[in-house]
């Protein structure tokens, strides 16, 4: 493999890319010497791998089609001997994508559901995607093409900040007075796309009361899709004083922050799985989502879930192509999560 070329395609969100870094470390580990080039959507995504070793070159799709046919063409010159796609990678794009780029070794997961859709039959090595196991291990699972018995190897997430990064947060710390405190990391958004998965707003407002009444700060994350959201929930905050916005815009300066908190709260959501990367204590808030693919992963990942009969009702990628969900339930997986078995999930999680 020393002379091979292999490029990783990781278009699916922050989180998945986080989750998909376990086998990006094993992949490194069994062939240092080997090209590995690593293909995303966004910045934040190469952000998740920038700084590493675990990659050698990073490139981003650009939203513009020009752009995009200019960058395909010039991974198609690198005449890569493998490309592989992360989970979850139902859709036809995904495959389209890794077809035009022309890897001679083209690997992904193979689905029962819509094949033909989703132009599947454009991949030419397959492993099975198995309905009820965590995304961890179905990237994991992708190490068989290599020669590579994923049961012999270890599983570590990565979420890669710098020094500068740190600084950074120990600025932002000195700055607002919060040095040695006991500072909670709050995430209450996700994308706007996936706005079902947030856990009701109101929530947030008494779970971050009470939090300032036990003499906790909190700093509450947020993107461009949550501003409003998070707006609201500072508004109606008892005590601001002990609540501060963090909108930072540079992922890696976020992880940096996560990094000193004692505690991360979130729903099922990117920041959650950075959290966990960064062994910080994470717990997620579960609706309709699938937690046995995409809860927080290892020793420092906790969840809280309604096993409702209708749960999950996120079908993707196993029965459908879409992650879109139609509740005719008023989504009561996560409004009839109470505030008080959030804060007993907390305090056994710091045990």
């Amino acid at each position: 493999m020393r002379n091979k070329k292999i490029l990783v395609i990781s278009l699916s969100g922050i989180g998945n890319t986080i989750l998909f870094t376990p086998f990006l470390n094993r992949l490194r580990e069994n062939y240092p010497q080997t090209e590995i080039d690593f293909l995303t959507l966004n910045q934040g995504m190469a952000d998740v791998v920038s700084g590493s070793n675990l990659v050698d070159n990073i490139f981003v799709l650009s939203k513009k089609p020009f752009r995009i046919l200019k960058t395909i063409w010039r991974l198609r010159k690198k005449h890569y001997d493998y490309s592989v796609t992360a989970f979850p990678s139902n859709k036809w794009q995904f495959n389209m994508l890794a077809f035009l780029i022309g890897a001679k070794n083209r690997i992904t997961h193979k689905y029962k559901c819509c094949r033909l859709r989703t132009l599947s039959f454009l991949q030419n090595k397959k492993i099975p995607a198995i309905e009820g196991i965590h995304d961890v291990e179905q990237n994991m699972n992708l190490l068989k093409v290599f020669g590579i018995n994923p049961e012999n190897e270890e599983r570590k997430l990565t979420f890669s900040i710098s020094e500068e990064n740190k600084r950074f947060a120990e600025d932002f710390l000195r700055q607002n007075c919060l040095e040695n405190k006991f500072l909670v990391g709050i995430h209450p958004g996700c994308n706007k796309d996936n706005k079902y998965r947030r856990w009701p707003k109101e929530y947030f407002v008494k779970l971050i009361n009470y939090l300032t009444e036990k003499e906790k700060n909190s700093l509450l994350f947020f993107g461009p899709d949550e501003v409003e959201e998070v707006i609201w929930i500072h508004n109606n905050i008892n005590d601001k004083s002990k609540v501060f916005l963090i909108g930072e815009k540079n992922l890696k300066n976020v992880g940096a922050l996560i990094a000193k908190c004692k505690v991360f709260i979130s729903t099922d959501s990117g920041l959650g799985h950075g959290a966990t990367a960064l062994r910080i204590p994470t717990l997620a808030i579960f609706g309709p989502a699938q937690v046995l693919r995409t809860s927080p992963y290892g020793k420092y990942g906790h969840y809280i879930s309604l096993n409702l009969p209708c749960s999950p009702c996120l079908k993707y990628p196993f029965h459908s192509t879409s992650s879109k969900i139609k509740c005719k339930k008023n989504f009561e997986c996560l409004r009839n999560i109470k505030v008080e078995d959030v804060i007993n999930k907390i305090e056994e999680v710091l045990k």
